[in-house]
C-alpha cells in the first residue's frame, strides 16, 4: 500500500472547531428524510421531433445522492394529411398514434414512453388525381398537459459538476382500419411543456471537521490531491480514496500522523496517475480514522480527466460544507476579470465578490455576514471570456 507523510508542520492552531454532529445514512424509503432539490424547464412550442433539456447534475460533495425524479407536462396538437393513392373512390377510416419517448442518461434508469391516439373517418376519398383525393385532419389537441414521471436510484450518471442531458422524441404514424393500404399520411405536431426534475440527497457520513481544503486537481497525466489536517489526535490514519461512480469507493494509499503532530496543522499530498482504463469522472475524498478508531470523511472532490484532456476548464469550490468563506479554484491559471455571487434557492443574490486575477487559478469569498446555513449555488461569472460556472455549496 502506497504512504504518504505529511508535508509540514505549523504551530498549534488557536481556534477550537466544534464538531458538526454525526449524519445517520438515510434513502428514499427510511432513515433520515432526504432533502429535495428542484429544478425547472421549460420549452417553447416546437415542431422538431426531438428536443434535448439539460439539467445540473448533483455535486457530491454535498452529500449522498438518494434517488432522483423527473416529472413531465406537455402539450401537443397535430394535423394530419392523408392522399388515396389509388385508382378507386375508397372510403377510410384511419387510427393516428403518437409517442412521446422521454430518455435519462445511458444507464440513468428513466425512461418514459407515452402513447396517444386519435380515429378519423371514415371519409371517402376520389382516386388520386381527382379533386377530393385528400384530406387534412386537425389541427386537433392530442394531450393537453400530459403529465408522467421516472424515478430511479441509480445516481452514477447525475453525479459531478456538469449538465445532464434528458432527451424528448414524439414520433406519430398512421393505420389504416378502413380502406385498404393504397394512401400516403404525413403528421406534424406541435409541442410545448415543462421538465421538473429532483434531486432526493442526504448527508452522506460524518464530515470530518479537521480535514480543510481538500482539493483534486489535474497535473498532465496525473491528479494532484492535496488536504490540511487540522488539530490532529494521536495516532490519526487518513486513507485515499478513489471512486468512478460517486458511490463505491476504493483504497488508493494512507497517510499517517506522528505524535509530534497533534494537536498541529499538517498540509499533505498525494499524486494519483490516471488510469488510460479509467474514461469517466473520478471522485475522490479521504477517511479519516482518529486513535479511537473513529471513522469520518472529506467532502467528495471530483475531476474529469477527459475533458481536461481536451483543453475544457475545470474547476472546484471548497471547503463544502463552508463557514466563513469560500475558495473557488480553477484547474489553470486565469487572466481576466470574475464576478463571484452567491445565489439562495430562490435565485436571490446573496452576496457577490468582484476580482481581477492576473495569471492566478484561486478566487475566495468570504461568507461576511455569514449566510443563514442551508443549499446555496456559487456562480462565477468570467466577464472577459463571456463564461460562467456554477458550484452547489452548503453553508454550514
Amino acid at each position: 500500500m502506497k504512504r504518504v507523510y505529511p508535508l509540514f508542520f505549523t504551530v498549534t492552531l488557536l481556534t477550537v472547531n466544534i464538531p458538526r454532529p454525526a449524519f445517520a445514512q438515510c434513502n428514499c424509503s427510511a432513515g433520515v428524510p432526504a432533502t429535495p432539490v428542484n429544478y425547472y424547464v421549460t420549452f417553447s412550442p416546437t415542431n422538431t421531433s426531438t428536443t434535448t433539456i439539460d439539467f445540473p447534475q448533483f455535486n457530491p460533495a454535498i452529500g449522498t445522492l438518494a434517488c432522483l425524479n423527473l416529472k413531465d407536462s406537455i402539450s401537443g396538437i397535430s394535423t394530419t394529411h392523408v392522399q388515396n393513392t389509388g385508382s378507386d373512390t375508397s372510403q377510410f377510416e384511419f387510427l393516428l398514434t403518437v409517442s412521446n419517448d422521454i430518455k435519462g442518461p445511458p444507464g440513468g434508469g428513466i425512461n418514459i414512453i407515452q402513447p396517444y391516439n386519435m380515429i378519423y373517418g371514415p371519409d371517402s376519398l376520389a382516386p388520386l388525381g381527382v379533386i377530393g383525393d385528400s384530406i387534412t385532419y386537425g389541427p386537433d389537441t392530442l394531450f393537453n398537459n400530459a403529465t408522467s414521471t421516472g424515478s430511479t436510484t441509480n445516481s452514477a450518471p447525475y453525479l459531478g459538476l456538469g449538465d445532464v442531458a434528458f432527451s424528448y422524441t414524439i414520433s406519430g404514424g398512421v393505420n389504416s382500419l378502413e380502406g385498404g393500404l393504397n394512401y400516403t399520411a404525413a403528421v406534424t405536431t406541435v409541442y410545448w411543456g415543462e421538465f421538473h426534475l429532483t434531486y432526493y440527497w442526504c448527508p452522506a457520513a460524518a464530515l470530518a471537521t479537521t480535514i480543510q481544503d481538500f482539493t483534486a486537481v489535474p497535473n498532465g497525466s496525473s491528479i494532484l490531491l492535496q488536504w490540511l489536517a487540522n488539530n490532529q489526535e494521536p495516532n490519526t490514519t487518513y486513507e485515499i480514496q478513489i471512486s468512478t461512480d460517486g458511490t463505491n469507493f476504493s483504497n488508493l494509499g494512507e497517510a499517517e500522523s506522528d505524535a509530534a503532530s497533534t494537536g498541529t496543522s499538517s498540509k499533505y499530498q498525494y499524486q494519483y496517475n490516471l488510469d488510460p482504463t479509467n474514461v469517466g469522472k473520478l471522485y475522490f475524498r479521504i477517511q479519516q480514522t482518529d486513535g479511537t478508531g473513529k471513522v469520518s470523511y472529506s467532502q467528495v472532490a471530483v475531476v474529469d480527466p477527459n475533458s481536461t484532456a481536451a483543453g475544457d476548464i475545470s474547476y472546484q469550490t471548497y471547503p463544502n460544507p463552508a463557514t466563513n468563506s469560500l475558495l473557488f479554484q480553477f484547474n489553470s491559471n486565469q487572466t481576466g476579470r470574475f464576478l463571484l455571487q452567491l445565489v439562495n434557492t430562490a435565485g436571490q443574490i446573496v452576496q457577490e465578490t468582484a476580482v481581477t486575477l492576473t495569471g492566478t487559478n484561486q478566487i475566495r469569498m468570504n461568507l461576511s455576514p455569514q449566510p443563514v446555513k442551508g443549499l446555496y449555488f456559487l456562480r462565477t461569472a468570467d466577464l472577459t471570456h463571456n463564461r460562467s460556472f456554477v458550484s452547489k455549496v452548503f453553508i454550514d
